[in-house]
């Protein structure tokens, strides 16, 4: 009688293959948690591109709102259109996570664990061990994705309401850093199972400087017409890398981290943004026009010139990304889309209560190469000040209309006009041994000042 000794002749010589069997691992997933840990904390602060929404734009959405000096930046016209301008400061702060549908991966895992467990009567039987442990890879391929965001950023905006101009000046740090399976089928070489699974990780940290004039052009007894202009100077840090899962040496995060201090490139790029608003005492509407010339950022070249590298480790990972060279650029340029959104809110005279919707009008692509394209609803009302140490609040829906197709459901308070908490999660979860999990959830602080 085979014990599943049998099966370990099939496996036991490829480290990668027991890894993904060993309860405390889930090395892919492991790998990619403590790779993106290393790149958020080697950046000083972060915003993440379309994934990620600033400070309560979370909840409101991703156009202007009067209610938050983080949001009126959105548009650059919407900084004038404010009722009080004056000098305002802030600074907010901001973390999220994505990950791919992976219940039927946690489910497989499990399913190998047990097979593993059993006592098989002949050699055929199990071989089934190897035939499921290459499903769960397949399936790793396809949904064993994630993605961690974090951002932060200081507006600074003056200007005088009756005059009808603001100038908007804002310093920030966007990151944003994915990983995905790349699968291969197992193999066997010399009663040895190897692979060349990998662990592919993009990622990019882009500081910004942006500067902002809007300014009032028209005014029909009480509807006023807003435009303006953003310049966004980038400071960009592109992260690639492939990391094979079989035959490395020494310890998984070192081996990462290492990779990803050596595959960086740096480049600086100028954008322009522009925009309009339309206000009256109980609506607002605008537009705005994203990276209306497209700035790119290239990525470090993957799988190049590998027979000149003389370390070991680091040509293994060159030769890795060469393998699926048919399946990843090797040599890769990060478009910032251009992209239209429009925005539209109705409120009584006093903008307490304001319902707001933004819709992006064309699908963008993150640095991981994920679409989005948001939908965003809210309602909320700002407390007149005699009730100021009720904290504001307000809800709020978001979709992603491409890519994940991910919805959220989001809810956030402001204390004494000052501080600001928001938060989102997503509706899809992930479920295994009773307990759920969001997919996706986002949480941003936030703190303003007007003088």
């Amino acid at each position: 009688m085979c014990t599943n000794k049998v099966v370990g002749r099939w496996i036991a010589g490829g480290d990668v293959a027991r890894s993904y069997l060993r309860p405390e691992g889930r090395y892919l997933l492991l790998s990619g948690v403590l790779a993106l840990s290393y790149l958020i904390s080697s950046s000083a602060a972060a915003a993440a591109g379309p994934g990620l929404a600033t400070g309560p734009g979370l909840v409101y959405g991703d156009g202007t709102h009067t209610g938050s000096l983080h949001t009126s930046l959105a548009n650059p016209a919407g900084t004038p259109a404010s009722p009080r301008v004056g000098v305002q400061f802030g600074a907010n702060v901001g973390f999220g996570y994505e990950l791919g549908d992976m219940n039927q991966i946690i489910d497989s895992v499990d399913e190998v664990m047990d097979l593993l467990d059993k006592e098989f009567e002949s050699f055929s039987e199990a071989k089934e061990g190897v035939d499921a442990l290459d499903d769960v890879l397949k399936q790793l391929g396809e949904h064993g994705r994630g993605k961690l965001r974090a951002g932060g950023s200081v507006p600074i905006v003056v200007g005088r309401a009756d005059a009808g101009w603001a100038l908007g000046i804002e310093l920030g740090s966007d990151f944003s850093a994915g990983f995905s399976v790349l699968d291969d089928p197992l193999r066997v070489e010399n009663n040895e199972v190897k692979t060349e699974t990998s662990l592919y990780l993009k990622g990019a940290q882009v500081q910004r400087l942006s500067l902002a004039p809007g300014l009032k052009v028209a005014d029909w007894d009480g509807r006023n017409l807003y435009v303006g202009a953003r310049v966004n100077y980038y400071s960009a840090d592109m992260y690639k890398t492939v990391v094979p899962l079989d035959g490395q040496d020494g310890d998984d995060f070192e081996i990462v981290s290492d990779e990803l201090d050596r595959q960086v490139n740096s480049s600086t790029a100028l954008g322009f943004d522009l925009g309009a608003v339309y206000q009256t005492s109980y609506f607002r509407g605008g537009v705005t026009w994203l990276n209306v010339n497209e700035p790119e950022f290239d990525f470090p070249s993957v799988g190049v010139g590998c027979g000149q590298i003389a370390d070991a480790s680091q040509k293994r990972n060159c030769e890795a990304a060469q393998y699926f060279g048919d399946r990843i650029s090797l040599q890769e340029t990060w478009k910032l889309n251009d992209q239209a959104r429009g925005e539209l809110a109705l409120h009584d005279p006093s903008q307490r209560l304001v319902l707001s919707a933004s819709y992006d009008f064309n699908t963008v692509r993150d640095v991981s190469g994920d679409e989005y394209q948001w939908l965003a609803m809210s309602a909320s009302y700002r407390l007149p000040w005699y009730l100021k140490w009720i904290p504001d609040m307000r809800v709020g829906y978001r979709e992603n209309q491409a890519g994940s197709e991910l919805s959220y459901y989001s809810l956030g308070l402001t204390w004494l006009g000052v501080l600001s908490l928001d938060a989102a999660l997503s509706d899809q979860t992930i479920d295994h041994d009773g307990d759920s999990w969001p997919r996706s959830a986002m949480v941003n602080i936030g703190l303003q000042m007007r003088f």
